[in-house]
């Protein structure tokens, strides 16, 4: 494969959707592929150190199915990298992430309702660690809020890669801060 490239490939797209960076061929073939193994054995071993990791027999379909999304994100990247990578005028920056992530946005709110309290995945605030009620309310509308975000992040695809980057920006901002106020709400109602 890494004779079929040229020695420079687009590694950097803006917010225009223009590529204005370059390197090498072995930074496309590798780093996202790399990536993926990390993120799959790092998941793989973050549960035996989780001091709630008695919860995660409560969510091991689902924690699977996050670890294969994410990971299949990086897997995603790698292959429209290389894409990009063989062609004179690459592919626009919101068609080759726009797309990816707003897929990945959608299956994690499709899954983030089952995912049960625990250290490291889902929507951790003080007031979502400090009880299943406010973690599971938390999740049931955090998980609505993503893959609505998603949707929205994938028909922001369509006005262009600038267009894209601010939704996908702000959403997640937006999303982050929603997430973070309702928890606390949340939490202070189930504490009265």
């Amino acid at each position: 494969m890494a004779q079929r490239l040229p020695d420079s490939v687009p590694t950097h797209w803006n917010i225009n959707g223009e590529v204005d960076g370059y390197g090498s061929k072995y930074v496309n073939l590798f780093l996202p592929t790399g990536l993926a193994l990390v993120v799959y054995l790092l998941m793989s071993f973050l549960p035996a150190i989780d001091p709630l990791k008695k919860n995660y027999e409560q969510f091991a379909r689902p924690y699977l199915y996050f670890k294969i999304f994410l990971t299949g994100f990086f897997i995603c990247l790698y292959f429209f990298l290389l894409y990009a990578s063989t062609r004179s005028v690459p592919p626009e920056g919101s068609l080759m992430f726009g797309i990816p992530i707003s897929i990945l946005f959608f299956l994690i709110g499709w899954v983030l309702p089952q995912i049960k309290r625990n250290f490291f995945i889902g929507i951790r605030t003080p007031w979502t660690l400090s009880s299943d009620e406010v973690w599971d309310k938390t999740h049931k509308i955090g998980g609505k809020i993503f893959m609505a975000f998603g949707v929205l992040s994938l028909v922001s695809v369509i006005f262009g890669s600038v267009v894209n980057f601010v939704v996908v920006i702000f959403g997640a901002i937006l999303s982050a801060v929603v997430m973070m106020i309702y928890s606390y709400l949340a939490f202070r109602k189930y504490k009265k």
